[in-house]
């Protein structure tokens, strides 16, 4: 009986081994690159949202990801070993940092979810809430060093119940010799916006708050209204992909996760126009009809990636996603207690972004 007990646990854990290598070669989702020392984590929810750049001058990466007060990482290659430098200094314990170069300048923008919309004439009861309170700050760097940020203030979005104002991406056009300013936003509600920004871009473009345009929502059954953030958006020859977040990246108010099918998943659309237009691989609408093609989603130990971005380096070869996800107990089936960093390749050759290892 002993023995007979051992040989079916052996069996069932041959098949289950097997029914996870089959699902992964289904789906194709390679884990993170591996990385030398420290995979840049943070217990709870601190390297959630990571924003990766190297720094024109010498090379050297900054990983800045959301915390209290923003936690700073750097290293010389991709592959580490990654130094923990402390937190951001960030103003009002912002989150979701996203930075982008423009010329000798580094601009970032974070969340703040505690602006009292009141101050600026709105009365709407809802402005009190998580979902409708945040706002976005913009500073300046020349160095990307902590604590060298130049602050610009909250960009001057109008409220509204359509969208809450956080996690921007900032795409950067030159038309004609002139500089377009793109600023992608939005978290749930009706998913993802897109608004000019002004050259530097600190501060709206005259007009702005008239030229908003809806770019993606994809809608769940667990979220019906649109589980979507976190946008990115990326040119590649000759389209422009929208990257973003659909389901809950974290756990729930009560401590629970919800099914994998509803966590962070990586979503992808795109358009031959940066303002709208997006869809996914099928043709559907990624705005109005829940368009969207999944690239990566909970595979094997890996448990809700997203808050990705796009970064094109030459000591990969050419494009990469950069995300963070959770550990995944395969034998217990825990998310950890914790976010990590990743990246991979990018693939393009298809006309679509595929994950690469």
């Amino acid at each position: 009986m002993l023995i007979a007990k051992r040989l079916a646990t052996l069996t069932t854990g041959l098949v289950l081994g097997l029914l996870s290598e089959h699902a992964s070669a289904q789906n194709g989702w390679p884990a993170p690159v591996a990385m030398k020392g420290t995979i840049p984590n943070n217990p709870i929810a601190q390297t959630l949202d990571p924003a990766l750049i190297r720094r024109q001058s010498d090379n050297k990466l900054f990983l800045y990801t959301t915390g209290k007060n923003g936690s700073v990482w750097t290293a010389n290659s991709l592959y580490g070993p990654w130094t923990h430098e402390g937190t951001a200094k960030f103003r009002e314990y912002g989150g979701a940092p996203s930075i982008h170069r423009i010329g000798d300048t580094y601009y970032v923008y974070i969340n703040n979810h505690e602006f009292d919309y009141s101050t600026v004439g709105v009365t709407d009861p809802a402005i009190h809430t998580w979902a409708h309170n945040s706002s976005l700050l913009v500073a300046s760097s020349k160095t990307l060093e902590i604590g060298d940020w130049k602050w610009h203030g909250r960009l001057e979005i109008d409220w509204a119940k359509r969208y809450n104002i956080l996690d921007a991406a900032l795409l950067t056009i030159e038309e004609g010799g002139k500089r377009r300013n793109l600023l992608s936003f939005g978290s749930y509600q009706q998913g993802i916006f897109q608004l000019p920004l002004a050259d530097p871009p600190i501060k709206i473009a005259d007009g702005a708050n008239k030229n908003i345009n809806h770019l993606a929502n994809n809608k769940t059954s667990a979220f019906p209204n649109g589980p979507t953030e976190a946008a990115y958006i990326f040119k590649w020859q000759d389209w422009y992909y929208l990257f973003t977040s659909s389901g809950r990246c974290c756990k729930q108010p009560d401590g629970h996760w919800v099914d994998r099918g509803d966590v962070y998943k990586v979503m992808v659309c795109r358009s031959k126009r940066p303002g709208g237009g997006f869809v996914d691989d099928k043709g559907v609408d990624c705005a109005n009809n829940s368009g969207g093609k999944e690239i990566l989603g909970t595979h094997n130990n890996i448990w809700a990636p997203g808050g990705q971005g796009v970064l094109v380096d030459d000591e990969a070869g050419g494009p990469i996603i950069y995300y963070h996800y959770v550990p995944y107990d395969v034998q217990s089936k825990t998310p950890a207690n914790e976010f990590r960093f990743g990246w991979n390749k990018l693939d393009f050759s298809s006309g679509w972004p595929v994950v690469a290892k």
